[in-house]
This record gives structure tokens, C-alpha cells and sequence, in this order.
């Protein structure tokens, strides 16, 4: 990585769905990452698997707290919930870039399961190392610990880029 260039951050699926969701613990970490790499503009990446998962997850978070709120769901708030969904999917493609899972990240991922069995976190580790990011930003401690490059959480993250910048 070139001190003087941005950095270019992969951002795992759990730090989207922080951003998102809003009411969990990392979420004001992971908000202020993406606004920082906004203004400082750092080029930020998700691994491609994870569109179909912050889909998935904001879909049914917000489908459950319209059951909790009403105790039941209706089909306008079921598709309410599925357009939430979208916009986010398609806000997160605007703001940072897919980064390819292909037949070469699968074969690493493979090779990555004796180190980490987990196949969704292989995945993740085999994008990361086949793009051109310079950083993995999850808050999954054992994935920041297998990762073959640096991995921060959002919250390490932000203090790092405030001490390089100086």
C-alpha cells in the first residue's frame, strides 16, 4: 500500500448490515467509517456474496420488527420491508464496488477451509486476497485474526486512518 494513496477497504458483510440496520453495536462505528472514507475518498469494496446476504438480513430484521411492533405482518409492510432491502442494496453499490467471486476465489476459499473451515468467511478471506484492497474491515474477531492481510474492526479502522493522517 502507498502511504500517500487511500487506502482501499474490503467491508465485510456485518459492517453493511452495522451501517443499515442502525440499532446494533457496531453500527455508529461502521457509520462513521463509510462517512470518513467519503470525505477522505477512499475507495471502499464488499466481497459480490455479500449482496445477496444484506438483502436477506435487512429483509427479515425489518419484517421482524414490524411483527413485533404490530404482531403481525401485512403484505404492503412485507413489500415495504423488501424495498428497504433494494434501497440499501442498491445505495451500497453506489457508494462502494463489488469485489469478484468467481471460480478463482472459490478454489482459494477451498484452500482456506484447513486454516478457516468456515466457507462463507473463506470466501470473504480469498476476495480480499484476489482485489486490490489493502485492508479487511469486519467485526468478526476470529475472521481478523485469520485474514491474510490486515483486518480491523470498523472502530480500529477509524482510529488507524485518524493516526495516519496525522
Amino acid at each position: 500500500m502507498n502511504e500517500e494513496m487511500p487506502p482501499t477497504l474490503l467491508l465485510d458483510t456485518n459492517i453493511w448490515i452495522d451501517y443499515y440496520l442502525g440499532d446494533r453495536p457496531g453500527s455508529k462505528a461502521a457509520a462513521e467509517l463509510i462517512s470518513v472514507a467519503d470525505m477522505r475518498n477512499i475507495t471502499l469494496a464488499y466481497p459480490a456474496l455479500s449482496i445477496k446476504d444484506l438483502y436477506y438480513v435487512l429483509n427479515q430484521e425489518t419484517k421482524r420488527e414490524f411483527r413485533k411492533a404490530t404482531g403481525a405482518l401485512t403484505e404492503p409492510q412485507a413489500q415495504a420491508c423488501r424495498e428497504y432491502a433494494w434501497a440499501c442494496v442498491d445505495a451500497m453499490r453506489e457508494i462502494a464496488v463489488a469485489a469478484p467471486i468467481g471460480e478463482p476465489q472459490v478454489w482459494l476459499a477451498c484452500h482456506y477451509k484447513d486454516v478457516h473451515g468456515d466457507l462463507e468467511d473463506d470466501l470473504v478471506l480469498a476476495s480480499l486476497e484476489t482485489s486490490k484492497a489493502d485492508f479487511l474491515v469486519t467485526n468478526d474477531e476470529e475472521l481478523c485474526r485469520k485474514a491474510p492481510k490486515g483486518a480491523l474492526s470498523a472502530a480500529d479502522m477509524l482510529a488507524y486512518l485518524k493516526v495516519r493522517e496525522g
